[in-house]
């Protein structure tokens, strides 16, 4: 392409044959859509692409709801809501199972903990830890004050001091239907 606007421009029409033209031109032409635009003339064609356009953002209207809570908590299921719950009290459930008792002895007790973790358990502890504290990670992130809290699409809207995912549901629609009406 650049070397066809090049000999465009210095008008050496001769330093390409027809036929290289056409097919640079058709380069060209692709490149900035005009056989698409060609194409949506077709009424079919362009119903056919505002159809799939709106199957695939199905998927994104679906709102998600993250539940965070210090005890174990049963939790409802709404149909089309992805619901996940982080219970922040796992942590210290995973230390009770997977931490070895240690000695009074500093010195003894750090060559344990250096042992054990270069264990394969203690990787299967580190491992479990890490996704433990997944949940305190988000409380950090969405700046929580207190819990429990129901927080909806990504940390812009939360509901404290519930866990009932119906009821937190029914709050935050009836929030943003007054926010969406002038």
């Amino acid at each position: 392409m650049i070397f066809f606007i090049w000999c465009r421009l210095a008008k050496k029409v001769n330093c390409l044959s027809q036929r290289m033209m056409r097919f640079n031109r058709m380069l060209m032409v692709k490149q900035y859509g005009v056989y698409l635009m060609k194409f949506t003339r077709n009424a079919l064609f362009q119903f056919t692409l505002l159809l799939l356009f709106s199957i695939s953002n199905i998927g994104h209207a679906q709102t998600q709801i993250e539940v965070f809570t210090d005890t174990p908590t049963a939790l409802g299921n709404v149909p089309g809501i992805e619901v996940i719950h982080y219970d922040l009290s796992v942590p210290e459930r995973v230390k009770e199972k997977y931490l070895p008792a240690l000695p009074g002895d500093i010195d003894r007790a750090k060559q344990i903990m250096k042992t054990y973790l270069a264990s394969a358990q203690g990787m299967e502890f580190q491992k479990a830890i890490r996704e433990a504290y997944r949940g305190h990670e988000k409380m950090v992130q969405y700046q929580l004050e207190k819990i429990p809290a129901v927080v909806f699409n990504q940390g812009q809207y939360v509901v404290y001091g519930i866990t009932d995912i119906q009821r937190a549901l029914a709050l935050y629609k009836s929030h943003r239907n007054l926010e969406e009406a002038p």
